[in-house]
């Protein structure tokens, strides 16, 4: 599994979402990781997916495994489990993300095949290889279970009471499953931080996101027309119905674009990513605010802006929001939060304001500056180039299932 191994491994590959295309945080990270085993190990992808239309890729994702299953999420059963859940006292998160046939298509697996190591992306994919006797590696990415409590700060009863729950029965499962995997992986160290000093000796890593860096590169790009006319302009993109960036992009309108737009004559926000919410498209009531939904590239969208912000005020891990703005040389204005997950030497590059005229006066003075674009993106890339990142995943998962002798009974429900 290392760069030098020549027997290819077998490895169950579990996510709780498709891992293709990849448009959105965890999209972008399960398919590195799936690109990666793919080109030494014999992978069996095991997936759900949230839209119709995600179904028309499963073709693509073919390409990168020996055997593949996606299963849909039905709107009604997949709430209605996560509040049988709920009630039970568990997680309503692994309520939500449960299948029977699911776990009867990993049992089946399991069963027929000698798997060297179980990679579970997701906290919410562990219910289906407890007790398998495999190797286990679990790639966490966030401590989602503070994001819970992060967004019961943010709403009001009975939805906070909810979510407090939420955040207290994940963390709980994170805990044990840390302890019980053989490696548990997070996107940065504060992340790892925060788990460590719940879950005590568990083997907590750090594998950091990769930035594809021939693809997210500002030479060659081309910029139609109609993007370049929306200059002056400040850039947010991400998912636009996750609701840490649907919050966001309401604050920064709301809180610093009346000090931007006084500060810089005809300076625009664009907000740019899939499936807005209709708070999100509210906000373009305001001519200087453009929400553009689902664009195919995002790339001529970042090369024509003049800053990326990422004003979240609910966030863990990094954001990838950010690094791929860094990767096209665009200087970043952050929250605290935001550039926190950054590590130290990057968090240099990144402009950190809290308040919305705080951010717009720093906003104001990059627009009145000639950003250093070149040492933005060469500085992003010694801390994220795909060459490194993809040797640590390799390494470790090589160490795991070398450590351990997998037993073969399979798992029993």
């Amino acid at each position: 599994m290392s760069a030098g191994a020549s027997a290819r491994k077998r490895v169950l590959f579990l996510s709780h979402r498709l891992p293709y295309p990849p448009d959105k945080g965890d999209k972008i990270r399960s398919f590195f990781e799936l690109e990666t085993l793919a080109r030494s190990c014999d992978v069996d992808l095991f997936s759900f997916y949230d839209y119709a239309e995600d179904a028309s890729y499963e073709a693509k994702v073919k390409e990168y495994c020996r055997e593949f299953y996606a299963e849909p999420l039905p709107w009604f059963s997949s709430r209605r489990n996560a509040a049988m859940a709920l009630v039970a006292g568990r997680p309503f998160t692994l309520g939500y993300f449960y299948s029977k046939s699911m776990q009867e298509r990993v049992q089946a697996a399991l069963r027929a095949n000698r798997y060297d190591l179980a990679f579970v992306f997701c906290s919410s994919m562990a219910q289906y290889v407890e007790g398998c006797g495999l190797p286990r590696v679990m790639d966490m990415v966030d401590v989602d279970s503070d994001k819970w409590l992060q967004y019961a700060e943010r709403v009001a009863p009975p939805r906070s009471w909810l979510w407090s729950v939420e955040g207290r029965r994940l963390s709980e499962y994170e805990v044990r499953i840390a302890r019980e995997f053989d490696a548990t992986l997070l996107c940065t160290e504060p992340e790892a931080e925060v788990l460590r000093r719940k879950a005590g000796a568990a083997n907590i890593r750090v594998l950091g996101n990769r930035v594809d860096e021939s693809y997210w590169n500002p030479q060659g790009v081309e910029v139609p027309a109609a993007v370049a006319s929306l200059a002056p302009y400040v850039i947010f993109t991400g998912s636009m119905d996750y609701m840490p960036n649907v919050d966001a992009a309401e604050w920064f309108t709301r809180e610093c674009m009346p000090g931007l737009k006084k500060a810089i004559t005809g300076v625009k926000f664009v907000v740019a990513g899939r499936s807005p919410t209709k708070a999100v498209q509210a906000l373009a009531a305001d001519p200087a605010v453009i929400v553009t939904g689902s664009v195919a590239d995002m790339r001529p969208y970042l090369s024509a802006a003049s800053v990326a912000v990422a004003p979240l005020r609910v966030a863990r891990g990094i954001q990838n929001k950010v690094l791929e703005a860094m990767a096209m040389g665009l200087p970043v204005v952050a929250t605290t939060k935001v550039a926190a997950a950054l590590p130290e030497k990057l968090r240099a590059r990144v402009a950190v304001e809290d308040t919305g005229e705080g951010m717009a006066r720093q906003i104001a003075a990059m627009l009145g500056a000639r950003a250093d674009r070149e040492g933005i993106r060469r500085d992003l890339l010694r801390c994220f180039g795909q060459a490194e990142v993809e040797r640590e995943l390799l390494n470790l998962l090589s160490e795991t299932a070398e450590k351990n002798v997998p037993k073969v009974e399979a798992v029993s429900y």
